[in-house]
């Protein structure tokens, strides 16, 4: 497989790089450090501060201009933009145009020419070409238009404008690639994976229990991920209710969307609020189950989970709702459909074996992030071979 080398790479990202990890940092982080890399976070809108008070340090990001991360990585929030631009797309265009003038002042004073835009946001349409961009990717993890919020037609319209203007395009699920496929020239199926060696600490003897979870009684059913719209919250209700002898312990921030007062009201369920990535192996050392709980609309239907790859690497019992992306693993995994299949899929997983437990650990090597950049690197790399002569000669 040919590797990426020697490029500057322009990632506009759908979140900042901290504190929550997702697939984009860890790709971004993999990559040939002979690259280096302006990541560029997600701009705060007039009206989001207003909605969320902490939004207000984004505007200081803003100020603080480039933030150096590391050898070959770059930080930069961008200005801040008007809102409603994923309702109304002449309201995108401003939004992508004060985007690009950011970009582009910040790609001077690094030096980057001719970049390789790498872009994870459908709203990129509007900023596609304004770089002086090589090559275009985009890195497709989610359905877009299936977010509260959005105007779905106009989120669609969008993202295929962009389909259309890529040279390469990866998506995390079957379900986005049967969608898309047809609105682009090159797509690849790349599903999301695990930093397999950090979360198999939670498998060493060594590794110690958090402090704040060591004294939850067992069983632990745990959750480890952002917890948002599309958790079903009432799912895990109801397992805690049905299951008082066991401690319901959620890992991870809470969104400002999300209502968790009926199920934080329960003596059983303890909301432990938002961790660094580092101490995650700490926490689910201790779950007894690890507990996916996804609720069953258009947007899951077409999710590759990212925890779900991270509990396999942590080797602990897993129990999840139907997911067509990881149908796949059901000789390791319970699953249960509805509430009280949910249950019973726990019940299956609280009777763990070793032997399920080792199949777990080898089919989380299977699904490492280094395998997913060696692959994504791959195409890219071959797409250049034909890019860069191309430039050369225009440019004679």
């Amino acid at each position: 497989m040919r590797e990426l080398h020697n490029q500057d790479i322009v990632c506009i990202s759908s979140v900042d790089w901290e504190p929550l990890w997702t697939r984009k940092q860890q790709v971004m982080w993999r990559l040939p450090k002979t690259n280096r890399i302006l990541y560029v976070e997600p701009p705060v809108s007039l009206l989001s501060p207003f909605k969320d008070p902490a939004r207000w340090g984004k505007w200081k990001l803003w100020f603080q201009g480039i933030r150096r991360l590391n050898e070959n990585i770059y930080l930069l929030s961008p200005p801040v933009t008007l809102p409603f631009g994923n309702i109304y797309p002449a309201v995108n265009r401003f939004n992508q145009w004060l985007v690009a003038g950011a970009v582009r002042r910040a790609m001077r004073r690094l030096g980057f020419t001719r970049p390789v835009l790498w872009t994870y946001l459908h709203n990129s349409a509007h900023l596609a070409g304004k770089l002086g961009e090589k090559l275009l990717v985009y890195d497709c993890v989610d359905e877009h238009s299936a977010y509260q919020g959005f105007n779905p037609e106009a989120v669609k319209a969008m993202e295929r404008k962009l389909l259309g203007q890529c040279d390469l395009v990866f998506v995390t699920a079957r379900g986005l690639y049967e969608d898309k496929k047809d609105y682009c020239r090159e797509m690849y199926l790349s599903p999301n994976a695990a930093d397999v060696r950090h979360f198999m600490k939670a498998d060493d003897e060594a590794t110690p229990v958090a402090e704040d979870i060591q004294q939850l009684p067992h069983p632990v059913l745990g959750f480890v991920g952002a917890i948002k719209e599309w958790i079903d919250l009432d799912l895990i209700k109801f397992l805690a209710e049905n299951k008082p002898e066991c401690s319901v312990a959620m890992v991870g921030p809470v969104g400002l969307d999300v209502d968790v007062k009926p199920l934080a009201a329960l003596p059983n369920v303890h909301f432990l609020g938002g961790k660094p990535k580092e101490v995650l192996p700490r926490y689910l050392k201790a779950f007894d189950v690890c507990l996916n709980p996804f609720r069953q609309t258009e947007l899951t239907r077409t999710v590759s989970p990212l925890k779900f790859y991270e509990y396999l690497a942590s080797g602990r019992p897993i129990a999840s709702v139907p997911m067509p992306e990881i149908e796949g693993f059901a000789d390791v995994v319970e699953f249960g459909a509805g509430r009280e299949g949910f249950l019973q899929a726990v019940e299956r997983a609280l009777q763990d074996t070793p032997e399920k437990k080792q199949r777990r650990l080898a089919r989380a090597m299977e699904n490492s992030w280094e395998s997913r950049v060696a692959f994504m690197m791959d195409k890219i790399a071959r797409k250049l071979e034909h890019v860069e002569p191309q430039m050369h000669a225009d440019e004679r």
